[in-house]
């Protein structure tokens, strides 16, 4: 489970998966408590959707023509370390499953002035027909894309560390 995970040696293994964003963390993300406040971290997670799909298969131009898109289902995020004002982080997208109409994938926010994950956000997105706002199924061409991300994120040295509260049986399963 993610709330016992060591940030210090989850680095290392977040770095092995591609990265998807980098930033260095300003001012306006900074709480009260003088860390980053919680709402960024899926905000920086956003921040990589594109590369990470771009990555897997998905283009850009069936998100954008208006007739394909993406929901989130599911997000589960485990903190494991502060954020502060000027670190520099990069965020690590991995595919963990897919089936015929959603994703599973996980970022992980490390931080790379302090060599350690700050979080880990584990997602579930749906495909979805948006002119009748209903799921859809990838086309042919995308689940052999997906079918060859999966497996080249298998060969990775990662083993990913679930959450437990997402569980999605792949078609490769």
């Amino acid at each position: 489970m993610m709330p016992t995970a060591d940030p210090i040696a989850l680095y290392e293994v977040a770095l092995n998966l591609p990265r998807t964003h980098e930033l260095i963390i300003p001012e306006n993300f900074i709480d009260s408590n003088g860390h980053m406040n919680v709402m960024y971290y899926t905000g920086v997670g956003n921040m990589g959707i594109k590369p990470f799909f771009k990555l897997v298969g998905i283009s850009e131009d069936m998100i954008v023509s208006g007739e394909r898109g993406f929901f989130a289902l599911k997000q589960v995020i485990s903190y494991l370390s502060e954020l502060r004002v000027g670190e520099h982080v990069a965020l690590h997208t991995g595919l963990v499953n897919y089936d015929r109409k959603r994703l599973h994938f996980i970022h992980h926010i490390v931080n790379l002035t302090r060599k350690r994950v700050a979080s880990v956000d584990e997602r579930v997105a749906m495909y979805m027909d948006l002119k009748v706002r209903r799921s859809a199924e990838f086309e042919p061409e995308t689940l052999e894309k997906l079918k060859a991300t999966l497996t080249r994120f298998r060969a990775l040295d990662w083993q990913p560390q679930l959450s437990g509260a997402i569980q999605l049986s792949s078609l490769e399963s």
